[in-house]
């Protein structure tokens, strides 16, 4: 078989993520690279192991843990842990090590053990989380100010035809033919099938939704109702859905309440956020609050959530017609924390724009539209960013291929921009 044929995901290169890691590489703390399971952290720190290696790190150098396998079952205990890093620190041969731990979570006082590690020995130490709890509680406060997270999300755009590309097919039968696909078939797979990178090598629809059921599973029976101690799973699932369902729109836990109420289910607005806080814990969900910009401050009632990718929603929600706006809209604002931003949405004179995204080069404005052939639509999107008196850019995203930029306002395309195109 061709050898491009039988890679997996495991051997394709995420650069983005090697080079912002490597570049790490001199500071004198513990890396953590977060982000939901089955994204590509366990990946990127064998991609780190074999840049090593390359660099002429010898082997005996490199310890790597990796809590997925049962071997390592006995290092769940921070003293075993300590002795089994122990034996195998040899000063009088090497002056540094390194420690690669994946599901640093799965450590007994996690935070307290990889710093007592960071101490002991002369270790640059990297390790993974699928939880963004690592960093809550008194446990975390061992690593304050002495570690550097590495943010890790599920395929861009770019990353995905990139995927696609090098393996055109894992599903290929004897004498089956080889096709390139569209832009546009690629396309509808990103949206649809969403962007994990096992579900990007496949094409079969049926591996595709074994993996997402399989993805589903480890998320969120694992990482969020076993992690959370939720004994009411089918009550869960009825709230997960309809925050899937609502990606996009206000929501508030009193409101998830009240709709399931109405519809004859018993829950707590306490317990829904809760499972909300539990869902964004674990990277499923990112909460998008509000800003009110002629006030300058941030809201705290009824903030938006997105989800982390639509392959999952997807399979969360089955089949049905799809709001293509609001997963244009979910696309656009994982694409924007991808890229370092901070993001809310934008109030001004009772108009909303759909994100405020802020980083250390400063601020922009966007909009997101599925099409502006419409002049109503056209209005409407535009006028929020009119009202807007500042300086810093502002952009309408759309599928469209005429240009509709006007007064200073900057028509881009969707996907340009998913792929890569800099705001």
């Amino acid at each position: 078989m061709n050898e491009i044929l039988s890679l997996d995901e495991n051997m394709i290169q995420r650069p983005v993520y090697l080079e912002r890691l490597t570049s790490l590489q001199d500071v004198d703390t513990v890396v953590v690279i977060t982000g939901v399971r089955r994204c590509g952290k366990s990946t990127l720190l064998r991609m780190y192991e074999a840049w090593l290696l390359e660099q002429g790190i010898a082997s005996e150098q490199i310890i790597s843990i990796n809590f997925e396998s049962m071997m390592f079952d006995e290092m769940r205990d921070p003293v075993c842990l300590h002795r089994y890093i122990e034996e195998r620190i040899d000063r009088q041969a090497f002056d540094q090590f390194y420690l690669l731990v994946d599901e640093a979570q799965e450590i007994e006082e996690w935070a307290r053990a990889i710093n007592s590690l960071r101490t002991s020995f002369p270790l640059k130490i990297c390790v993974t989380g699928s939880n963004s709890r690592l960093f809550a509680g008194e446990g975390a406060t061992y690593l304050s100010g002495r570690y550097v997270e590495l943010k890790m999300y599920p395929l861009s755009l770019c990353e995905f035809e990139r995927f696609r590309a090098v393996h055109p097919s894992s599903d290929l039968f004897p004498g089956e033919t080889l096709y390139l696909e569209s832009d546009e078939s690629i396309f509808n797979a990103f949206m649809t099938d969403g962007s994990f990178p096992a579900v990007a090598l496949a094409k079969s629809p049926e591996v595709v939704d074994a993996l997402l059921s399989g993805i589903v599973d480890s998320v969120v029976t694992r990482d969020v109702m076993q992690r959370g101690g939720i004994e009411n799973s089918s009550m869960f699932r009825r709230v997960a859905q309809f925050l899937f369902d609502n990606i996009g729109s206000e929501v508030s836990a009193h409101k998830v309440s009240s709709t399931l109420k109405s519809s004859g289910y018993s829950i707590t607005a306490n317990t829904v956020d809760r499972y909300i806080n539990l869902m964004c814990d674990a990277f499923v969900l990112y909460r998008c609050s509000r800003y009110d910009i002629r006030g300058r401050e941030r809201l705290r009632t009824n903030p938006k959530y997105y989800v982390v990718d639509p392959g999952l929603r997807n399979a969360f929600l089955g089949t049905r017609p799809r709001d293509y706006g609001h997963v244009l809209e979910n696309l656009v604002f994982i694409e924007l924390l991808r890229r370092g931003y901070e993001v809310t949405v934008g109030r001004i004179d009772g108009k909303e724009i759909d994100f405020i995204a802020v980083n250390h080069k400063g601020k922009v404005y966007v909009q997101v539209s599925q099409s502006l052939i419409d002049e109503g639509v056209r209005q409407r999107e535009f006028a929020p960013l009119l009202d807007v008196r500042d300086a810093y850019p502002k952009y309408v995203l759309s599928l469209d291929p005429m240009d509709y930029s006007h007064d200073g306002i900057i028509h881009m395309s969707l996907r340009e921009f998913l792929k890569g195109s800099p705001l």
